[in-house]
């Protein structure tokens, strides 16, 4: 189950569903303006589906209270260009999470971030060692971020905005390292749910866009044993 861009409280009334999952995945702008408090009804939403919580930052998750985040919210594993290996049963599962990178850093990044042009050069090289290191302990590796990776999700949204809100060198990156699913969220007015592009499927699952969080399926292969 994979979801974001909840805006909490804002979106709340969207975060309908019932059932047992593997895992809950969040990929960012979970709270309106980082209120650290309204994750809460969030977090007690994605517990009653999974006791697996995975969650990376968004833009409205400002950087300088991630920790914040942290403490107040241990039961979720936050990452940040990091990855976690998870274990299921005989399988495993390494999810790379990060906000991701955009082409174009918006013009209040600019102003209230001076280093994020350079982040933003240097992502799509980080993203590529992260999955890399990954595919080290587990042969499935889910790419999670709040940008999209792609631009064949942002149909729907003004092409002319499509460069501030992701970073088409991302898709390359996960179609050379044999990434096949990716999850982002951002494209509120994103029209297309999910791409295939030969073996990998990028999902938008941002709330707005979506009217429910989105159920996706993931395939495992058996762990590597050297």
């Amino acid at each position: 189950m994979a979801f974001s861009d909840v805006h909490s409280p804002k979106y709340l009334y969207l975060l309908k569903a019932s059932g047992n999952f593997s895992l809950v995945l969040m990929a960012g702008d979970l709270v309106e303006k980082s209120e650290v408090k309204n994750l809460k009804p969030v977090v007690d939403f994605a517990k009653s589906l999974s006791d697996r919580i995975v969650a990376v930052f968004g833009n409205e998750e400002y950087r300088e209270r991630e920790e914040e985040f942290r403490k107040a919210y241990p039961e979720v594993i936050w990452l940040n260009d990091e990855y976690i290996t998870l274990n299921f049963g005989n399988s495993c599962l390494s999810i790379v999470g990060t906000r991701g990178s955009l082409l174009k850093p918006t013009s209040w990044q600019r102003k209230f971030i001076p280093e994020v042009e350079e982040e933003y050069k240097k992502k799509p090289e980080v993203v590529r060692e992260l999955i890399r290191e990954a595919k080290k302990e587990c042969p499935n590796v889910v790419y999670l971020s709040h940008y999209a990776p792609t631009w064949r999700t942002l149909v729907g949204e003004e092409r002319k905005i499509w460069p501030y809100l992701g970073d088409p060198r991302i898709e390359a990156v996960l179609r050379e390292e044999g990434v096949r699913i990716a999850i982002h969220g951002h494209a509120h007015r994103g029209r297309v749910a999910f791409v295939h592009i030969g073996t990998l499927t990028i999902y938008n699952v941002a709330l707005p866009a979506r009217g429910k969080p989105t159920s996706v399926r993931i395939a495992l292969q058996s762990r590597l044993i050297t």
